[in-house]
């Protein structure tokens, strides 16, 4: 470490320096230095002892411990990191690689002001990520150029191995983002930028393929050396060509289209939006763009028959599961992306859900890439079961992420495409009953309760049951329509729910053209509030948008439209009340009857600590405020924001009888983004978002009632 440096830019040490003022360690305890000179590691002293140290301590207390691999305490990590780097400089950069390599989304910030091989190395290792880590390294590599191709020239000259793929990449990086500044004349380029072609040890040009020098590090498989038994044509249903009478393709083709497939891979990262390096806009992988699939098949591919590619690719597939799913030929995976259809995603999605469950989490986000490639309203249909049948976690993100990015493709928000994937079951043109001789038609009513009419018209509530001569068919579908049809006003009807209480948007012109005319999404729509600049509208007979006075309001088909929640209508939110009932209208979920809660009613007031313990339930969890002690609950908001409820006097971590009863003393807003938890209150309410906030409150109240 003594070849590393520090190259701070100008006022960036006094504003890292500044960070202390919010890592907050609380009263300070005259003990706390003879607690710091008698622990051998940051294990022995609490979060607020080592806050402390870091900070305003002793710095020769406090140096022994930065190599510790866990010295950085949870709480206000970054901002204790940051001011922990200007205040002690060079000595703190075991810290800053340990915390910045452990969360390198998050902490890879704190590299920007060493320049030495340690960084490089680190940052180098960043460059094919998918979350803010790229940046990171993007900026670390630009900032401290000339370190970084003196530091790494020699690696990507070495012996092929990881450490040299990642820098051969950094400086094939810097290589092109000099022939950019140059194209834009911005000054001519080092002469060493050209080292990512150096030569290696044995004075030959390294191998850039097999080390994968020079080319961003994007296939998340390794490449096999052979193809597999079960990889050859003979084993492999025939693709059959277009047109009547065409013949098949030849073996020869067939292995030529096996080659180009085994190059399947996930597409290079995005590139990164131009924007500012805050850490406040720190992205982690999970939720950065996802890449889709790269496949580059022969130009004969298309004048194959789709569905007999379908089935060779299907076939490709089975022979890879039964091989146990070996990682060098996962190609076989992301060749469905190329290959597959409708039937493809149906066999991949029970798959793609049970990998996670088997540990098999690369598999599990190929499997989504591949969905979202493919791109058909099946496949991605598919991919949204799936998101919403996982438990949550970064695999779970992944997914929400590719939807994001598959609705975006086609111009609309994710909600607007659920929207557009709502199966209608023939309801808009009424779902034929054959009983053989005479036939019926089913409807749905503005309910959503099926009915039916006969061939004259006439309404009745259920198919009549099978005569002699009729065909008993007729009944069995109504029934099973029946069933899928209150299946999927239940899952609507939650997820609706779900966008008022994270604020999902529309736009009037989707509510209009797609939402309102479905004969499911439509009669759930109509049975709610909405809420459009400020004004809160409900949907009239006629599909208009009505006010509080009845007066149509006109909307432009850009404006965005959201569900209302309570807490947003205010003072009219009786009148709507009498509204809904005067003109009968039952809505499908708890909406303007929904409780809301203020911070006030729920302070005070002393309730068992297994009791404070059933707020995780609610999206709470629980903050250390002392050694094995819980003092703190934290609900996250949006906006970077987190709800913070200060709890006396503690719990332990495994709650026993005779733990005394719990007090939530204090309500209060906090910035989530740093974990920091300070003495001082900054933030007012008003900035956090009104819905998340009422609904955590009513926990809150629904525990203590």
């Amino acid at each position: 470490m003594s070849d590393t440096v520090l190259a701070w830019n100008a006022g960036e040490r006094e504003r890292w320096a500044a960070r202390a003022a919010v890592a907050d360690h609380g009263l300070y305890e005259p003990e706390w230095e003879n607690a710091a000179g008698s622990a051998s590691n940051s294990i022995g002293l609490t979060m607020e002892q080592t806050v402390w140290l870091f900070l305003r301590g002793p710095k020769d207390l406090a140096r022994p411990l930065f190599g510790s691999w866990n010295a950085l305490p949870y709480r206000g990590r970054l901002d204790l990191a940051m001011a922990t780097v200007a205040r002690f400089g060079l000595d703190a950069l075991p810290l800053a690689l340990s915390a910045a390599g452990s969360e390198a989304d998050r902490l890879g910030l704190l590299l920007m002001p060493f320049a030495g091989p340690e960084p490089a190395a680190l940052a180098a290792g960043w460059l094919g990520n998918l979350g803010s880590s790229r940046l990171w390294a993007r900026t670390w590599l630009t900032r401290h150029e000339t370190v970084a191709i003196r530091t790494l020239t020699p690696i990507a000259a070495g012996k092929p191995s990881r450490a040299r793929q990642n820098a051969a990449d950094a400086l094939e990086f810097l290589r092109v983002n000099t022939q950019i500044k140059n194209t834009r004349g911005y000054g001519p380029a080092p002469a060493a930028t050209n080292a990512s072609h150096g030569t290696a040890e044995d004075g030959t040009a390294p191998d850039r393929t097999a080390a994968g020098a020079g080319t961003p590090r994007t296939a998340s498989v390794t490449r096999p050396g052979k193809m597999p038994l079960w990889a050859v044509p003979a084993k492999l249903p025939l693709i059959v060509l277009a047109g009547e009478d065409a013949g098949t393709l030849s073996a020869d083709s067939t292995t030529e289209l096996l080659a180009a497939l085994t190059r399947a891979r996930l597409a290079d990262p995005p590139e990164p939006p131009p924007g500012s390096y805050h850490p406040v806009q720190a992205v982690e992988s999970s939720s950065a763009a996802q890449p889709l699939v790269v496949v580059d098949p022969p130009a004969f591919l298309a004048d194959c028959d789709p569905a007999s590619v379908a089935a060779f690719g299907r076939a490709l597939l089975e022979a890879w599961l039964d091989d146990e799913m070996p990682a060098g030929h996962a190609w076989a995976l992301l060749a469905q992306a190329c290959l597959g259809d409708d039937a493809t995603a149906d066999r991949l999605a029970p798959l793609i859900r049970s990998w996670p469950s088997r540990s098999r989490y690369a598999r599990a986000v190929e499997g989504f890439a591949v969905l979202a490639t493919i791109g058909s309203d099946a496949a991605l249909r598919r991919l949204h079961e799936i998101e919403l049948g996982m438990s949550g976690g970064p695999t779970n993100d992944r997914a929400t992420t590719y939807f994001t990015q598959a609705a975006a493709v086609r111009g609309l928000t994710a909600p607007e495409l659920e929207d557009r994937l709502g199966p209608t079951f023939g309801l808009d043109a009424g779902v034929t009953l054959d009983y053989g001789p005479r036939t019926f038609t089913a409807w749905a009513d503005g309910t959503l309760t099926l009915y039916v009419t006969d061939p004259t018209g006439r309404r009745l509530r259920r198919p009549p049951k099978p005569g002699v001569r009729d065909a008993p068919d007729g009944l069995q579908r109504f029934t099973q329509l029946r069933k899928e049809l209150r299946a999927e006003v239940s899952a609507q009807t939650a997820r609706l729910e779900r966008d008022m209480l994270t604020g999902r948007r529309r736009t009037a012109g989707h509510l209009r053209g797609h939402v309102l005319p479905h004969p499911v999404l439509g009669p759930i729509a109509r049975r709610l509030l909405w809420i459009a600049d400020g004004t809160a509208l409900r949907i009239a007979e006629d599909g208009t948008f009505a006010d509080i006075h009845d007066h149509t309001v006109t909307l432009t088909d850009g404006t965005p439209v959201r569900l209302a929640h309570p807490v947003l209508v205010g003072a009219d939110l009786g009148a709507w009340e009498t509204t809904f009932l005067d003109y009968e209208i039952m809505q499908p979920f708890p909406q303007l009857h929904r409780p809301v809660a203020a911070p006030a009613e729920v302070t005070g007031r002393a309730l068992p600590a297994d009791r404070i313990i059933g707020l995780e339930r609610f999206g709470w969890h629980r903050r250390g405020g002392g050694h094995h002690q819980f003092s703190r609950l934290v609900h996250q908001l949006p906006d970077g924001l987190a709800l913070v409820a200060d709890v006396s006097p503690g719990f332990p971590v495994t709650v026993m009888p005779t733990t005394p009863d719990q007090t939530i003393t204090e309500l209060w807003v906090d910035r989530a983004f740093s974990d920091n938890w300070p003495t001082a209150r900054r933030i007012p309410f008003a900035e956090a978002d009104p819905v998340t906030l009422s609904e955590a409150l009513c926990a809150l109240r629904d525990v203590l009632s």
